[in-house]
């Protein structure tokens, strides 16, 4: 889009609100926070302003190249912040403010999910900048090189080791399937009442024998430090701690069309936020979301969201 059709601030205002939710879900997939991606955005929204809006050609184009340059900055810092994280760092759940726009609906969902994020975190920043250009922009390496300051042929091949490092070993697709949420309510329901029996026998028949499950507590909440392996050791330590839930706890699953939610809340505040990814009709990663700060973003959904206990049947 070139802004040499229109005069003056406003109008360049209104361009960049128009590509902020685009910029939100860039910069929260390269970073894996709002609060980063919020004030990424808020950094380019700066620069910006200042900018001599006649010498650009491309708005999109200018604006995502200083986002992902942005980004990369922060990417840098981040991962050192993160090495004194209390546990396991899990990407905050995607919780646009608004939904988004039909022309943004690819942008918006695809690559959303903890599983596809927390691969994401193996890249280094600028692997991690270049893939989501070209996995979710469709920029061409050209394109991508300025940004990540690379030539071409240096693109192609940071793109290469990136996707294989996003592969686990057995080349499972880290990308939640969205599809199916009838089915996935029906699983859920199955492995709330494995677990209000303590069936561990049941819960395993639901998990892949390699089944990890990552828990984020960031210091503020009880978590595993570290990451669970194996279906027997998962569903033991979800048996366990089930039996030391809070009275009064309540589960309620939220459909969504970026990643679905078992959420468990107490006193109407959510206290833990549970979401997986599947193969073959069997779980594989498990993502438990302890800490406080990260909840906070699921209670305005709670109205949305479906309760479901033991003796459910039939979703609503």
């Amino acid at each position: 889009m070139s802004l040499h059709a229109f005069d003056g601030p406003d109008m360049a205002d209104q361009i960049f609100e128009t590509h902020r939710p685009r910029l939100t879900a860039l910069a929260y997939r390269m970073l894996g926070s709002h609060a980063d991606a919020e004030d990424a955005v808020q950094d380019v929204w700066l620069r910006w302003r200042k900018q001599d809006h006649d010498t650009i050609n491309d708005a999109t184009g200018w604006l995502v190249r200083v986002c992902s340059n942005i980004c990369l900055d922060v990417l840098k810092s981040a991962r050192r912040q993160r090495e004194n994280y209390v546990g396991n760092w899990l990407p905050e759940p995607w919780v646009p403010v608004e939904e988004p726009k039909a022309e943004q609906n690819l942008i918006e969902q695809d690559g959303l999910g903890q599983a596809y994020l927390l691969m994401l975190e193996r890249l280094a920043p600028v692997e991690r900048v270049a893939l989501v250009l070209h996995e979710v922009f469709d920029w061409v390496h050209d394109d991508i090189a300025p940004v990540i300051e690379r030539t071409p042929n240096n693109t192609r091949q940071i793109l290469f080791r990136a996707r294989r490092k996003m592969q686990r070993d057995d080349e499972r697709d880290p990308t939640p399937d969205p599809k199916g949420q009838a089915c996935e309510q029906s699983k859920i329901e199955a492995f709330i009442k494995a677990l209000s029996i303590g069936d561990v026998s049941q819960l395993v028949s639901q998990l892949a024998p390699d089944v990890i499950m990552h828990s984020d507590g960031g210091g503020k909440a009880s978590a595993a430090l570290n990451p669970v392996f194996g279906a027997l050791n998962v569903a033991r330590f979800f048996v366990g701690v089930w039996g030391k839930r809070e009275p009064g706890a309540r589960i309620f699953y939220l459909f969504d069309a970026r990643e679905n939610w078992l959420l468990m809340t107490v006193d109407g505040k959510v206290v833990t936020g549970i979401s997986a990814s599947e193969h073959d009709g069997k779980l594989v990663d498990v993502f438990v979301h302890r800490n406080p700060d990260k909840l906070e973003l699921f209670e305005p959904l709670l109205c949305d969201a479906v309760e479901v206990t033991p003796d459910t049947k039939k979703a609503g």
